[in-house]
C-alpha cells in the first residue's frame, strides 16, 4: 500500500514479536542510475531490521493531554545501493480533528472518528554521488505520499 515499495516480505521475527528482519524491494519511476531505454527505475532490494515498540502514554507539550503513541524503527543491514538507510514511524492514534486527545470535535461537539497520525523520518547515505543527487531531488516527496498512503490506510 506504500508508494514507491515494489515487494516486502518476512525473513524472520523474534520470539517476543517486537523484532523483525524483513526484504524489501523499492523504486522510482523515471529514475535511472544507469543510462539506456532498459532502466527506466531506480530500484534496489534490501533487507532490514525492524524494531516496534509497545504503544507509550505520552503527554503533550503543556502536560494536558495524553496520546498513545507506538514507535517503528528500521535499519537496513544488507543493501547494495545503500551505506545506510535508517527510518523512523511515530504513529498516534487522533481524531478527524487532528486532535489525539478528544472524543468529540470541537466545532459541533459531535462524536469524531478515530483515525492515525503519522510522522515519518528517514536518513539515507549513499556513496554514489549521482544517486545521492538524484534523491535528494525526489525524497521529500517520496516521503509525503508515503505518510499520505498510510494515514489513509489506518
Amino acid at each position: 500500500f506504500l508508494p514507491y515499495c515494489l515487494e516486502s516480505r518476512v525473513l524472520q521475527t523474534s520470539k517476543c514479536g517486537t523484532m523483525m528482519d524483513a526484504v524489501l524491494r523499492v523504486g522510482w519511476p523515471g529514475l535511472s542510475a544507469f543510462p539506456g531505454p532498459s532502466s527506466s527505475m531506480l530500484e534496489e532490494r534490501y533487507v532490514s531490521r525492524v524494531k516496534m515498540s509497545d504503544a507509550e502514554l505520552l503527554q503533550d507539550n503543556n502536560g494536558e493531554a495524553q496520546h498513545l503513541v507506538w514507535v517503528v524503527e528500521a535499519k537496513s543491514i544488507r543493501s547494495q545501493l545503500f551505506d545506510s538507510l535508517k527510518s523512523r514511524w511515530q504513529l498516534t492514534i487522533a481524531d478527524k480533528t487532528g486532535s489525539a486527545d478528544g472524543n468529540t470535535d470541537p466545532c459541533n461537539n459531535s462524536p469524531t472518528i478515530p483515525s492515525c497520525k503519522v510522522h515519518f523520518e528517514v536518513e539515507i547515505q549513499v556513496s554514489n554521488p549521482i544517486i545521492s543527487f538524484t534523491l535528494s531531488q525526489v525524497m521529500k516527496n517520496v516521503a509525503k505520499k508515503q505518510v499520505v498512503a498510510f494515514e489513509k490506510r489506518c
